[in-house]
Formats: structure tokens, C-alpha cells, sequence
């Protein structure tokens, strides 16, 4: 079952149409899971706030008035500027669930595709409403998804991998998850599936729907173990499916030199292990 206080925020939030939030916010909205009707009991609820234009209140003032507004905070964080989505501020309630806030001004929110699965709850203005709008019709070059996450996927595996020899287990453990969220991507683009709507975060399950159990599971395989030598033989495996899944690129072409990279780094990766 979700959580019962991020039911009670979201209720309130759509309930009372903002009335007790102050004017200086023009807009607001819920995304990610509960916008989606995805929502679990590990899921954190996602609002994005806009401050009015004209308004003097600050980004520090916005995220006091938030943070008193959702009530019953244990742990508190940022405001933090996070790149393409704005100050955010994260809010941990009594109950562990956790409340994820954006504030925004007109000048420094963008467009994004992740914006169009947002369930608009208020919007004195319309302003938000015409922005979800407009990043509902941008278009997605698919090639290039597909190009930089075989980049990414690299660049994350050879830092997983020189992590690993210097024995950072943690670092490169955290780089590993970055090579799962590009091989998840990438899949996704091989079945038809992408969407930049739904992100790259979801445990494998939720692919299975998607994608099928058989390719779900392999983002599951060798889980390591905390130690050098299970970090690198997982960074290994991962390694050799991602160069064989990715042989095949008549859709997406990689460039030469990108694909002589790649296999540069997957024999460094192999002598390692």
C-alpha cells in the first residue's frame, strides 16, 4: 500500500486547488509515479511548484513555506539546484515516506518530455498547462537516445572498473547501477519502448510488461557480492552483454571510432577480471 501521508499530501494538494497555498505560487503539479497511477509503498511522491512572476520571494523563502506546508518533517535537503528540473528540496515525513519538491520561476524552468505525464492540480495562470502541452509535441531523435546512452554506458564502465582496482567497492558499485540504467535503456529502445516519460530509475519488474520476464531478468544477473573480485566479474558480465546487445546497430549506428572505443575499454575490462 502507498503511503498514507503522501496520500493525505496529494488529496489535500487536489482537494483544496492550492487555497492553502500562498499566491505567490503559480502553479502546481504531481509527477512521477502518482502521475502515472504507478505508485507503490516504496514510491516518493514528486510536486513541482512555480513561483508567480513578479514575486520577490526567494527560492530559500519557497522551500520554507513548502516544507512547513507538507508538515511532520524529520529530514530536510536543499534547496539543491538539480540541472533541467530546478531547485529541489526533499522532505523525509514521520512515517519514512519521502515528499520530492521542484521550485521553479518562468525563467528558469524548461521544456522537458518528463513533463508530460505531470497532473496539473493548479494553475492561476495557465502557464504550466501550455508548457506540459509543448513538451508533450517535442520530438525525440530516437539515434540519438540510443547513441549517447552506449557513451554513457562506457564512459560509467571504465570508472566502475578502476574503481573497482583501487578497491572503492562503493564508488564502483554505484557505477555499476549507472551501466543497468543505460543497458535498461537501451533495451527499451530495441523494443520499440522508449519513452523519456517513464525513467530509468524503475526496478527491472516493472519492465516485464514492457519488455518480457526473459529480458527484464537479465538486468538482474550477478548481482555482486561486496567484494573486488564479485564487483569486477559483475562489471565483466555487464560488460559482455551490452557489446553483444549492441553488435547489431543497422537502427542506430555507432561510429567507428566510438565502437573502436568500446571495444578498447571491454579488453581492458577483460585482462582486469
Amino acid at each position: 500500500m502507498p503511503s498514507n501521508s503522501l496520500e493525505r499530501l496529494v488529496d489535500r494538494l487536489a482537494r483544496t486547488v492550492g487555497e492553502d497555498l500562498p499566491l505567490w505560487i503559480e502553479s502546481a503539479s504531481i509527477a512521477g509515479s502518482y502521475a502515472r497511477d504507478e505508485r507503490d509503498e516504496y514510491s516518493d511522491l514528486d510536486l513541482f511548484f512555480l513561483i508567480a512572476p513578479g514575486s520577490d520571494v526567494t527560492v530559500n523563502h519557497a522551500a520554507d513555506t513548502l516544507i512547513d506546508w507538507v508538515g511532520d518533517v524529520i529530514v530536510r535537503r536543499g534547496p539543491v539546484l538539480v540541472p533541467h528540473f530546478g531547485h529541489s528540496i526533499t522532505a523525509v515525513l514521520a512515517d519514512l515516506a519521502v515528499c520530492q519538491m521542484n521550485v521553479n520561476t518562468r525563467e528558469t524552468i524548461e521544456l522537458n518530455p518528463m513533463r508530460s505525464a505531470s497532473r496539473i492540480v493548479l494553475d492561476r495562470n495557465g502557464y504550466m498547462t501550455s508548457l506540459v502541452e509543448q513538451s508533450k509535441s517535442m520530438l525525440i531523435d530516437i539515434s540519438e537516445v540510443y547513441h549517447e546512452h552506449f557513451c554513457y554506458f562506457w564512459i560509467r564502465a571504465l570508472y566502475a572498473f578502476r574503481s573497482a582496482q583501487r578497491g572503492e567497492l562503493w564508488r564502483a558499485i554505484e557505477y555499476l547501477a549507472d551501466m543497468r540504467k543505460a543497458m535498461q535503456q537501451i533495451i527499451r529502445i530495441q523494443h520499440g519502448r522508449y519513452s523519456p516519460v517513464v525513467g530509468p530509475y524503475h526496478p527491472a519488474k516493472r519492465y516485464e510488461e514492457q519488455i518480457g520476464a526473459d529480458e527484464a531478468r537479465i538486468l538482474e544477473f550477478s548481482l555482486p557480492e561486496y567484494s573486488r573480485k564479485s564487483v569486477l566479474q559483475s562489471i565483466l558480465e555487464s560488460v559482455e552483454w551490452f557489446s553483444r546487445a549492441t553488435q547489431d546497430t543497422a537502427d542506430f549506428p555507432i561510429e567507428p571510432d566510438m565502437r573502436g572505443s568500446a571495444e578498447k575499454i571491454e579488453r581492458v575490462v577483460r585482462g582486469g577480471v
